[in-house]
């Protein structure tokens, strides 16, 4: 029986290396050509066998069969997509899988991805065929064609077609029939591939841990290991086993290489742990290593991984830095404002940097269609956290690209355009044109319908702004009905009162004897909130504070209004004592409201070891070097 397996596994082959042999000098009238031309073949093959059979005396060998030579050679899907049609019947299992493979690297170019796979009907004839054929493929060519499937699917998005995920589904489920065969190399694979796609295979979660134990404790495979870490955080398996395997990480984190350490730095998203300890090892290795075989999209990856759980490793983001300004010449636009806005999310500020992305931005930036409207508002919003103001001339052309956005988009994308529009505000920057365009009704009421609680309470921080530092360009801001929906969303970012804010008002309450002299987490009428608010005469004398006092918006005259802000770390650009862009803004647009600021920075506060020190810094910070008076009625 294997010898007749063996034979007949060559007929395809004896058959196509033979067909020029085959001629037509007439058909029968009561069957068409093609079926005729079938009928020669089928005739000419049983002949092959028979001399096969005679040649070898029945001790044929059975031996792995190569695609044809012509699938590999084609340049377009198209004649992929010939081939079959016209040889099907001839086809292999590895025909199918080169197949598969070649309209891959085809769909690549401008030429093959012109072709909508969904509405080819030679392409759902080879998914047919492939469907119906699956029983017949070894488990590697399975895991082939899954991989190669997976990749046109993931490359052409939706016009791979119904199809396609077909075949995705059934070839799943042909190799779930040998899931307990399947090494942990083999499960990897095709738990990879259901990464990319929406399949569900859950029957291979426990064979995988199963496997992935042993694998753990032997420990001599890295690249295995981090493979399996990425998958267990993908699909969440067992803490217990991801337990394992950080442990692990920690423990050999040396032999990881660059490429190893940004596949694990992607799976710490999808944890619930933060895993610091580990981050920050792998975040100095991957210094120590250095960047420069990565490419763009792995270092911007690699720093966006350190932001899902903000974590600052200064010897990884000092390499990012370097990274970028050595190759800021050869990076997109794209990806220089994403590892800008990265980096200034976390509060981290290069000059180097900042200044290398002006220069680029000079030269290249201002060219239509060489950036688009997101890097305009990743690389504007960096740099209003950084508090790094732009060459004027570098403001007029992005303002002039912003203008001409907004005339010519058709489908105008608002997260980004705010995002700009307030970076620009937060920097002192007012564009009256853009600003104007942006209030307009129609825009306020789609950002309303549809935009992000971050959108509203910036486009509402822009009207603010507007209102109270220009009224002398008397721009209609939004209506009473718009305003209070956006205040709904600005009250969405207010959070508890830190450990540090608590220590300030025990402070206070020393200081006052008692609690009632002071008002905490205080609503003002504009939406930002302060986090302790006093009241003062004009003769420095303490008030007992009143809430409609403090809340009124008209500007105090024979009072003073007292906004302590106690701003810890997350205010203040990392290892500096600069504060970041919005915080400043704050305390500008306060001041214009009728507010006196009083700043309590944190690395001040640490200084102070006793109660005494911090009652006596807070009545100079409060009352200056005069007496303290309380009204007491």
């Amino acid at each position: 029986m294997n010898r007749l397996n063996s034979l007949f596994c060559h007929i395809g082959r004896i058959s196509y290396v033979a067909r020029t042999t085959i001629s037509c000098r007439g058909s029968p009238g009561n069957i068409t050509r093609s079926e005729w031309q079938h009928l020669q073949w089928q005739r000419y093959c049983t002949k092959a066998v028979v001399q096969e059979i005679d040649r070898k005396d029945g001790t044929v060998e059975t031996q792995a069969l190569q695609p044809f030579s012509e699938i590999h050679t084609s340049k377009t899907v198209a004649s992929v997509l010939n081939l079959f049609y016209k040889y099907q019947y001839r086809y292999g299992s590895c025909d199918v899988v080169a197949s598969f493979n070649q309209i891959h690297i085809n769909s690549k170019n401008t030429s093959g991805r012109s072709i909508v796979l969904s509405k080819h009907p030679k392409f759902h004839l080879l998914c047919e065929f492939t469907r119906r054929k699956l029983h017949t493929f070894s488990v590697d060519e399975l895991l082939e064609l899954l991989s190669s499937a997976v990749k046109i699917k993931k490359f052409l998005g939706d016009s791979g077609g119904i199809q396609l995920e077909q075949l995705l589904n059934h070839t799943t489920l042909t190799l779930e029939r040998s899931v307990e065969s399947l090494t942990i190399d083999k499960l990897l694979v095709i738990l990879e591939c259901c990464m990319e796609t929406r399949l569900k295979m859950k029957f291979l979660h426990k064979r995988f841990v199963d496997v992935l134990i042993p694998a753990i404790e032997q420990g001599d495979n890295p690249s295995l290991l981090t493979r399996s870490f990425y998958v267990c955080a993908h699909f969440g398996v067992k803490s217990s086993v991801i337990a394992k395997l950080e442990s692990w990480l920690i423990h050999h984190f040396n032999l990881l290489s660059i490429e190893q350490i940004c596949k694990v730095c992607n799976a710490f998203h999808k944890l619930n742990r933060r895993c610091p300890e580990l981050r920050e090892l792998l975040g100095q290795r991957a210094a120590q290593i250095g960047l420069d075989n990565l490419t763009e999209e792995q270092v911007l990856s690699l720093i966006k991984s350190y932001t899902y759980r903000p974590l600052i490793v200064d010897e990884l983001f000092d390499e990012v830095c370097k990274y970028v300004v050595k190759n800021i010449s050869d990076i997109s636009s794209y990806s220089i404002g994403q590892i800008a806005r990265a980096l200034s999310s976390m509060r981290y500020y290069d000059k180097s940097l900042a200044d290398v992305i002006e220069s680029r931005m000079i030269d290249k930036g201002y060219k239509k269609g060489d950036i688009s409207i997101q890097s305009i508002g990743d690389i504007l919003y960096a740099f209003a956290r950084w508090n790094h103001s732009p060459a004027p001339l570098l403001l007029k052309k992005l303002i002039s690209r912003i203008e001409r956005y907004i005339k010519s988009a058709k489908n105008i994308i608002y997260p980004p355009l705010i995002t700009s529009i307030w970076a620009l505000i937060v920097l002192d920057v007012y564009p009256h044109r853009i600003i104007t365009a942006i209030l307009d009704d129609k825009i306020v009421s789609e950002v309303r319908k549809y935009g992000t609680n971050a959108t509203q309470a910036q486009l509402f921080q822009i009207d603010l702004a507007m209102q109270l530092e220009r009224p002398e360009l008397h721009v209609d801001g939004l209506s009473m009905s718009h305003k209070s929906h956006f205040l709904k969303s600005i009250n969405k970012f207010s959070t508890e009162g830190s450990v540090f804010q608590h220590s300030v008002q025990r402070t206070l309450e020393y200081l006052f004897n008692g609690s009632q002299y002071y008002w905490k987490e205080l609503k003002t009428a504009y939406g930002y909130s302060v986090d302790i608010a006093v009241m003062k005469d004009l003769d420095n004398t303490l008030l007992l504070p009143k809430i409609n006092t403090l809340r009124s918006k008209n500007k105090p005259t024979h009072y003073e209004r007292v906004a302590i802000e106690v701003d810890g770390p997350y205010h203040f650009l990392h290892n500096s004592t600069n504060l970041v862009g919005e915080s400043m803004m704050k305390h500008r647009l306060l001041r214009l409201i009728g507010w006196t600021v009083v700043q309590i920075p944190y690395f001040d506060w640490e200084k102070l070891h006793s109660d005494d020190e911090r009652m006596k810094y807070m009545k100079e910070k409060l009352f200056g070097d005069g007496p303290m008076n309380i009204k007491t009625f």
